[in-house]
């Protein structure tokens, strides 16, 4: 279900070219529920994508990416628990920021000869600032206005099908 909702999410969002909800999503779900159900989601996401897109040098990149986003949000969740607003933006800011980076840098490797890669790597970086910077504004203000009212939300959504588990975790409490 969260995989379908990532899958959904950024369909919805498509036709907007680098504005997304899925950073927001894949935080979240593994800030809410932990780095099990996060990164599995996040897997399937990657994986289902090929099945829609043709496969390209994107697959390497999200299979590095998103993944990495998941895991950078499951080693700060104690952070986010302090500021649920401020953390998250600094996170999807800097992650974001990379996933620039690695996008080009992957790109290039798979499309030039090592002896041009970082004249082509360059020349690709400059080429895509425009998208990157509406990825990082957009992702800016997804993730600040939207990861504490919707972790509110699944937290609660949490603990009403999910009882069990809280229980267990008051129980290793005492």
């Amino acid at each position: 279900m969260f995989a379908a909702t990532i899958t959904g999410g950024k369909f919805a969002l498509m036709a907007l070219p680098n504005i997304e909800v899925v950073t927001l999503l894949i935080m979240l779900y593994t800030y809410v529920f932990g780095l099990g159900m996060g990164l599995s989601a996040t897997l399937i996401f990657c994986t289902v994508e090929m099945f829609i897109f043709p496969i390209n040098s994107w697959v390497i990149s999200y299979y590095i990416y998103w993944p990495l986003l998941s895991i950078v949000t499951f080693i700060f969740k104690k952070l986010i628990m302090k500021n649920r607003v401020v953390v998250p933006l600094i996170i999807a800011v800097v992650l974001t920021t990379m996933f620039g980076v690695l996008t080009s840098l992957v790109d290039t490797l798979v499309f030039t000869s090592p002896d041009l890669y970082w004249k082509m790597f360059t020349a690709m970086y400059i080429r895509g600032v425009p998208f990157f910077v509406t990825h990082i504004v957009s992702n800016a203000l997804v993730v600040g206005l939207g990861f504490l009212p919707l972790s509110k939300v699944l937290m609660k959504l949490k603990e009403q099908f999910f009882p069990k588990e809280n229980e267990l975790k008051n129980k290793d409490i005492l």
